[in-house]
């Protein structure tokens, strides 16, 4: 049986033109579907060296191959952009990829038959994009620009139904603030690095989406038999209960030791953000269309200046590990920080947190002083800290700064980024992640060897603690990798540990694109529940192919490689990819000190070793040491035309 056919929607803001054609034959093959025909889309026709924030730019948004499916956890949805991320000194941007869950979103998308939306130009005034049925019309949003994201949200699905499915920017985007995300379905972020800025580049206020059309697969029978079976086992799993009860909030037996920034002992930071803190203010977990699990909540604050605030989201995680780097014992303040970075200025908390911290502190040690901020005396409070957000949402002054990330810091008072002393840095990004308290596992090494510094999804077990090496090994082996390649990864070497991190990674992030390309949340990979050779079943019955599960992570791979080279023509090399300074010096802590070992504790890592695994990393994937793709492995995976030199 054939695949069901795809669609692009294309719109031009500037021409108000839109478009609508069917995929080329064999693309999808070739890329999948979803995600990987995204990457395309933007490698055909995204021109280097353009400005993110100039009309040239391009938003490619796919929804997943299995989005609107009744297989477990299958919400996701990719988009694809030059994101406006100061990623070097010379003022390079990447091309990135980031992906959204959401209740309707995705699902909406697909049921309007777009299966890929390409947006280009600029409106000559604020607009909403709706995708309907069979096509797209650009809406007036002058009443809505200036906004915040909650209030407009509610206003666009009362206007366009109960099941509309929303992309919406904040002030933060309006404002075109460098690192403004946006938010999805009012529950689910998208586009940490800027995506936030780009829609408001083009005076994109919002993107809504509401179709009636079916989603369809190729052998409906077939597939149905793979989605049930996988229901009952994530049914059957033993943590399900616990993660019904608090969403993304249960992982704090694991986040409390993996995002420890080290300045407060644990048992204190347990006490004020742990998880009988988090149990005090969910209110509900909603989970994304298809989740079993359920991660996103809607909370309500007790007590305090915010009493009764409301807020959507994830906030906890967000708000503990910023809460213990600026000193703010109350997580009641900490999470109004979330609740208003997602419901009104969508900025990225993580970002704007990091910068505030980094600068009170540098003001501390005398390196900026009343000239450098404007006459504000930048103090360890919070009412501080709030003034800093609201200057950086709206470019105010010292915000302006602030506004345009870590490389205009150091372009303007020389502060070094590598300076700042939790997570690090790399291609203008903070780190979610600190290697140190977290060791050094796959995520760990993703983090600066994707385009865009972020996980991307591509967590394994090696994210939980104290996994076995035979559960670890078995999750590869079920990604359908040939033998000889999974004993070359679980080889030993004096620099590695009991597994090969560079190796791993290479090909981790492939099987994170395959993910991406069909929707699946990670989570349920994360939590050893989907595997590879699960996915397989998935991708052939919902598409009428027949490949193996070595197949897809062979087509992850043709997608890596396309997403690198798009980036090789933007001058990205291994230059870029940069393991922060931070995690060579030890993190003294109320613990003790915390330097960064492999997985298994069995080895303190060198700046050397580490080399010597993105080595590996560039060697597994037949890459040059400079990290650029050599001809015979494009040749070999069929990206020959792709071919080009930074």
């Amino acid at each position: 049986m054939s695949r069901p056919s795809s669609w692009i929607v294309h719109v031009d803001l500037s021409s108000r033109e839109v478009e609508r054609k069917p995929v080329k034959e064999g693309a999808n093959s070739a890329f999948l579907g979803g995600s990987g025909v995204g990457w395309k889309l933007i490698a055909d026709h995204l021109q280097a060296h353009i400005d993110p924030l100039s009309p040239q730019n391009l938003i490619s948004i796919n929804p997943g191959i299995l989005v609107g499916t009744l297989t477990p956890g299958t919400p996701k949805t990719t988009v694809i952009t030059k994101f406006p991320t100061i990623a070097s000194e010379d003022g390079k941007h990447y091309v990135g990829a980031c992906t959204t869950g959401g209740r309707y979103f995705g699902l909406a998308l697909k049921r309007a038959g777009c299966h890929h939306l390409l947006i280009t130009g600029k409106a000559d005034h604020p607009v909403y994009l709706r995708i309907r049925d069979g096509g797209a019309d650009i809406v007036d949003a002058r009443g809505f620009w200036g906004y915040g994201i909650e209030g407009v949200t509610n206003d666009l699905v009362r206007r366009e139904g109960p099941e509309t499915g929303t992309v919406v920017i904040g002030t933060a985007g309006e404002n075109l603030v460098r690192h403004a995300l946006t938010i999805v379905d009012k529950t689910n972020s998208l586009g940490r690095g800027g995506l936030g800025a780009v829609m408001g580049s083009k005076n994109l206020k919002a993107i809504v989406a509401n179709g009636t059309g079916d989603v369809k697969v190729a052998q409906p029978t077939e597939f149905m038999k793979v989605s049930e079976a996988l229901r009952n086992h994530v049914l059957q799993w033993p943590r399900r209960e616990h993660w019904i009860e608090l969403g993304l909030a249960a992982g704090w037996d694991t986040f409390k030791h993996t995002q420890y920034p080290g300045i407060w002992p644990k048992d204190r930071w347990d006490e004020l953000y742990g998880e009988k803190t988090r149990m005090e203010t969910v209110e509900d977990v909603i989970p994304c269309n298809s989740c079993l699990l359920g991660c996103r909540l809607r909370w309500k604050t007790k007590g305090g200046e915010y009493d009764g605030e409301i807020g959507f989201g994830s906030p906890f995680s967000k708000s503990a590990t910023s809460g213990m780097l600026l000193g703010v014992e109350d997580y009641r303040k900490m999470i109004h920080f979330v609740a208003d970075a997602n419901s009104r200025t969508g900025i990225d908390f993580y970002t704007t947190t990091r910068l505030i911290d980094f600068v009170t502190k540098m003001y501390e040690l005398g390196r900026l002083n009343k000239e450098d901020t404007g006459g504000l005396e930048l103090k360890r409070e919070y009412s501080t800290y709030l003034k800093l957000y609201e200057m950086t949402v709206n470019r105010e002054g010292f915000g302006e700064i602030l506004a345009d990330g870590w490389m205009r810091l150091k372009h303007e008072f020389s502060l070094d980024p590598q300076e700042y002393w939790y997570a690090g840095i790399c291609k203008g990004v903070d780190f979610i992640y600190d290697a140190r308290p977290s060791n050094f596992h796959p995520l760990m090494m993703t983090f600066f060897t994707r385009p865009r510094p972020h996980h991307g999804g591509s967590h394994t077990r090696t994210n939980s603690r104290n996994k076995t090496i035979e559960e670890i090994r078995e999750q590869v082996e079920r990604w359908g990798i040939a033998k000889e390649v999974v004993d070359r990864i679980f080889t030993e070497a004096p620099y590695t540990g009991k597994f090969n991190v560079g190796r791993y990674t290479s090909h981790m992030e492939d099987m994170m694109r395959v993910k991406n390309a069909l929707g699946l949340c990670t989570i349920y990979t994360y939590q050893g529940l989907i595997f590879g050779d699960d996915i397989t079943r998935l991708y052939n019955t919902a598409s009428g192919e027949s490949f193996s599960a070595g197949d897809l992570i062979e087509h992850g791979e043709r997608i890596s490689n396309l997403a690198k080279m798009v980036n090789v023509k933007e001058g990205f090399t291994r230059k870029e990819d940069k393991v922060p300074d931070l995690w060579f010096r030890p993190m003294e802590s109320p613990e003790g000190r915390i330097e960064m070992q492999d997985y298994y504790q069995t080895k303190t890592l060198t700046k050397k070793d580490v080399d010597r695994l993105l080595d590996d990393y560039y060697d597994e994937r037949g890459w040059d040491k400079n990290g650029v793709p050599i001809k015979a492995r494009l040749e070999k995976l069929g990206l020959e035309s792709y071919v080009s030199t930074p």
